[in-house]
């Protein structure tokens, strides 16, 4: 599965592909030019057209009938020789008219666009003391709705890190935002295979990942519940700041903290037997954003508690060429005003 996210028996990987779109839209291979539509729902409405003509017709003939009936033949009109095409030009009339409500649209042409756009990576703790429970579900699961809300979001490209005691990429910087999402949703706690936190370790492979567009504005969003057992986290930070690459943190979990489940109604316990309990750390969060220039969250679930990112994530402004279809709906609309003219002036001399 070509630029998806997919398990393999040592975690999610990333699986790319290895064509690409051109950067300019003149350098794509020629396509043949076809007829498409706006909304290609309206063309149903033709199917009522041969009703229509049906309607015309038996009218027109029983108007005919009636006029030889009680009108004489002097003022029946008769010297309107084509008043018998009136229905031939309501028709096709009403068939253009639809046809033009539909929105054809033939050919294209390149138009100038202006988008700002950003890289942005999101680096989730998986660890165990993300399946606590002291958030109204698990950490990793509030963790994994947060980060799904980011990503939609985020106008530019979206890369993703996963970490434990190591920290591994499951996706490189994509603008395909879906598949970065499905992605979240089949991420597991434990998923790296290396028990512990070292949140150092995960910064500096999200940095790895920003190198791959050095000229491109790019930022971090760490989502952990802040639990530190690394040694580089200082070195980490101090790089970043030295880039101009700022890391904002969600924080997620509660400072009275909770057990650890593992399945069956047991929890996990220390070597002594005793229940491991886990804690938020606001404290190492808060200070991982205030060192780096970035932005402090706590437990953000509310609608619009996420809305200072959105500003913080957007990039330079740059141009580029994009092709857009043309419009043709005044074609069929102009030969459905001449239609219905000429069925008009058709009329004249009815009795």
């Amino acid at each position: 599965m070509c630029g998806r996210g997919v398990r393999t028996p040592v975690g999610v990987r990333w699986k790319p592909c290895f064509t690409s779109e051109p950067a300019n839209p003149r350098d794509r291979a020629p396509r043949g030019v076809r007829l498409t539509f706006r909304d290609a729902r309206f063309l149903w409405l033709l199917a009522a057209v041969p009703f229509a003509a049906i309607f015309f017709v038996a009218r027109e003939r029983m108007r005919d009938r009636l006029a030889r009936q009680f009108v004489s033949e002097r003022l029946r009109g008769a010297s309107n020789t084509i008043r018998w095409l009136r229905p031939w030009f309501l028709t096709p009339g009403i068939a253009l008219g639809f046809f033009a409500l539909a929105g054809p649209q033939f050919g294209s042409r390149l138009q100038i666009v202006e988008a700002r756009e950003a890289n942005r990576v999101i680096v989730l703790d998986v660890s165990n003391s993300m399946l606590a429970e002291d958030v109204g579900t698990s950490r990793l699961d509030a963790a994994k709705s947060v980060a799904k809300r980011i990503i939609a979001a985020h106008p530019g490209r979206i890369g993703m890190v996963i970490f434990e005691a190591d920290a591994e990429v499951v996706s490189p910087l994509t603008n395909d935002s879906e598949a970065v999402a499905e992605l979240v949703d089949s991420i597991a706690a434990g998923e790296v295979g290396d028990p512990g936190s070292d949140i150092g370790k995960a910064l500096l492979a999200a940095e790895k990942l920003i190198d791959a567009d050095p000229t491109q504005k790019a930022d971090i969003i760490l989502i952990s519940d802040g639990e530190e057992q690394g040694r580089r986290l200082n070195e980490a930070l101090a790089k970043l700041k030295s880039r101009g690459i700022a890391v904002s943190t969600v924080l997620v979990g509660s400072e009275n903290g909770a057990s650890i489940p593992i399945g069956g109604g047991k929890s996990l316990i220390d070597n002594e037997g005793n229940a491991v309990h886990t804690v938020a750390h606001p404290d190492v969060m808060q200070s991982i954003a205030s060192q780096s220039g970035g932005l402090f969250f706590f437990n953000p679930f509310a609608e619009h508690a996420l809305d200072a990112l959105a500003s913080s994530g957007s990039g330079t402004a740059r141009q580029k060429q994009v092709r857009v279809p043309v419009d043709r709906y005044q074609w069929p609309l102009a030969c459905a005003f001449i239609a219905l003219m000429l069925g008009s002036l058709a009329h004249r001399g009815a009795e």
